[in-house]
């Protein structure tokens, strides 16, 4: 008989310690698993998107911005309002103009509730609301008579009335504390600050007085004293407005800008202004100050608004795609959270008090109408569908993309009073046609996007303003109207880029690409980048080589991405074997 070479309870120890050990190696994996993605779901990986833009500071670059949900004409039910301090939230009356199906409306807006009841609605654009606590009246501008004029809307019967009417532009109205009005005017081509009681009693006043474009005037509560932006030193900066003072002591400059400001705006106690500055990588970002200290930086966003009790600042924080309501307090901590807005905003109006209920009848016929946005209704199937008399190499989009396109051709012409779409440098490509280097995955090849004739802007009737966000370049294109004066076209207040500089034999406008030009076009313009968007249609960042790459701009392109990635819009009218096949 054989023996044993060890006890069976020894044999049974030595089993028992393997099993440990392997356990405790597989104990560990995980652990290591689950720490590392904590790590960098917490500090590791960077932040993009919103996220990104809500946390860069003035000096920090932001990053490129993830693709977020396309635009839904319905608003989501934001949280309940976060309220700041003891008795302190952010209640009270809240207007915002916001673009609805290519056409700017006046709405209320509510953090609880119905979050936005439309108060105006009609084929032209409501902008720039202002509410007057004594008078119990909002001021806001329209081109509903065919011009840009001053209009009165009495919230407790609904009544509009207008104010101003000459063929003139007339926007951007601000109350001062005993019923006067300060407006932008333009006086011959020159943008002025005007003033004029609600009664008509007096002519309007010039106040600015400058052959510089001075416009978006803030009247600083139980004082004589206006905030207006102006570029009478250079940039568009923020500079104050002595109404009592005569000669140089009238103006002053707030502060040195670091970058464009706009959008001043004082505190309800009239201790605090805020502004909206932009800086070197093209972030913007809230600013406020009481006049004695330095300017202190508040948080991301633009268009600030004062809370009725003057402790919370209310801004937009905008990616490429979608426009967010937020607010801060006056020590830069967030007090409402972000939330989505169904349009791009076209000004703001805040004040003390509560929307009638139930709210005028002729307040409740705009709330209950029904836009009508055939074309934004989505497809079932794609193919090419030829457009109207239209010219183009090819005149012809997806069916994706073909009503939306013709829907807004047919508003940009209204606008503009002649048919900037009617001729196209390119529509749909096919994928025989070869294209510029660099361009192997054009949205021009999908069927969703559309170019601009080039030959506009040496025409000048285009005018693009660089835009730099988040370490890409974009263009803001502007389109003028037929109407050299008057019309429902605005003034340009930001000089564009000037493409011929690298011409001029300056090296450094060479290597730039070109440089801002030195003069801001004359006439009246529609903003197409905004107007674009409204029906769906994005602009494209400039590839890398454009400063030494004309093509590589494609500011004039604009595309209908819907969140969809260029190979996914390429499979929608071709297989993929066509779409993977070597092309020209």
């Amino acid at each position: 008989m054989l023996s044993d070479p060890a006890p069976p309870s020894l044999r049974r120890t030595l089993g028992y310690w393997l099993r440990l050990i392997a356990a405790g190696v597989l104990l560990g994996i995980v652990l290591l698993y689950i720490f590392a993605n904590g790590w960098l779901d917490a500090g590791g990986a960077p932040q993009t998107g919103l996220a990104a833009a809500l946390t860069t500071t003035p000096t920090q670059s932001a990053t490129e911005p993830t693709p977020l949900p396309t635009y839904t004409p319905q608003p989501t039910v934001p949280p309940a309002p976060l309220v700041v301090g003891a008795g302190r939230s952010l209640d009270g009356l809240r207007v915002l103009s916001l673009s609805e199906y290519g056409y700017a409306r006046l709405f209320s807006h509510q953090l609880i509730g119905q979050t936005l009841t439309r108060l105006t609605y009609g084929q032209w654009d409501d902008v720039s609301p202002a509410f007057s606590s004594q008078t119990g009246l909002l001021a806001f501008a329209s081109n509903r008579s065919g011009n840009w004029d001053l209009y009165l809307l009495e919230l407790a019967t609904g009544i509009t009335s207008q104010l101003t009417d000459d063929s003139a532009y007339d926007g951007s109205p601000t109350w001062s504390d005993n019923g006067w009005l300060a407006y932008t005017h333009d006086n011959g081509g020159n943008l002025e600050i005007a003033i004029r009681p609600l009664d008509g009693s007096v002519e309007p006043v010039y106040v600015s007085l400058s052959p510089a474009r001075d416009h978006s005037p803030a009247w600083r509560p139980h004082a004589q004293q206006l905030a207006f932006v102006s570029d009478r030193g250079g940039a568009p900066a923020i500079w104050l407005l002595y109404l009592e003072q005569e000669g140089a002591a009238r103006f002053a400059q707030l502060a040195p800008e670091r970058g464009v400001q706009a959008s001043p705006a004082w505190s309800p106690d009239g201790r605090w202004l805020a502004w909206a500055e932009q800086d070197s990588t093209g972030v913007w970002g809230i600013y406020v100050s009481d006049m004695l200290n330095a300017p202190r930086y508040v948080g991301s966003g633009q268009a600030p608004q004062w809370s009725p009790a003057g402790d919370v600042l209310m801004g937009t924080v905008s990616t490429e795609t979608e426009h967010y309501l937020t607010a801060y307090t006056l020590e830069g901590e967030l007090a409402l959270a972000p939330q989505a807005l169904p349009g791009g905003l076209h000004g703001a109006a805040w004040a003390a008090g509560e929307w009638p209920s139930p709210l005028a009848g002729l307040l409740q016929a705009a709330a209950a109408a029904q836009p009508d946005a055939a074309w934004a209704q989505p497809v079932e199937s794609f193919q090419p569908v030829p457009l109207s008399n239209a010219f183009a190499p090819n005149p012809s989009l997806s069916s994706a993309a073909a009503a939306r396109f013709e829907a807004l051709r047919q508003r940009t012409a209204h606008l503009l009073g002649w048919d900037a779409l009617s001729s196209l440098e390119n529509a749909l490509v096919p994928l025989s046609t070869p294209l510029p280097p660099g361009q192997y995955d054009s949205w021009l090849l999908t069927g969703r996007a559309f170019a601009l004739r080039t030959g506009l802007l040496n025409a000048g009737w285009l005018s693009a303003v660089r835009e730099d966000v988040a370490g890409q370049t974009y263009w803001r294109i502007y389109l003028r109207t037929a109407a050299p004066s008057g019309g429902l076209g605005q003034p340009l207040t930001n000089a564009p880029w000037d493409f011929t500089a690298r011409y001029s034999g300056v090296e450094s406008s060479y290597q730039a690409g070109g440089q801002i030009a030195e003069d801001v076009p004359s006439g009246y313009w529609i903003d197409f980048t905004a107007l674009a968007a409204d029906y769906g249609f994005e602009r494209l960042p400039a590839q890398a080589n454009w400063r030494s790459f004309f093509p590589a701009t494609l500011f004039n392109q604009f595309a209908l991405r819907e969140g969809l990635s260029w190979n996914e819009a390429m499979l929608q009218l071709y297989s993929a074997e066509q779409v993977s096949a070597p092309r020209p």
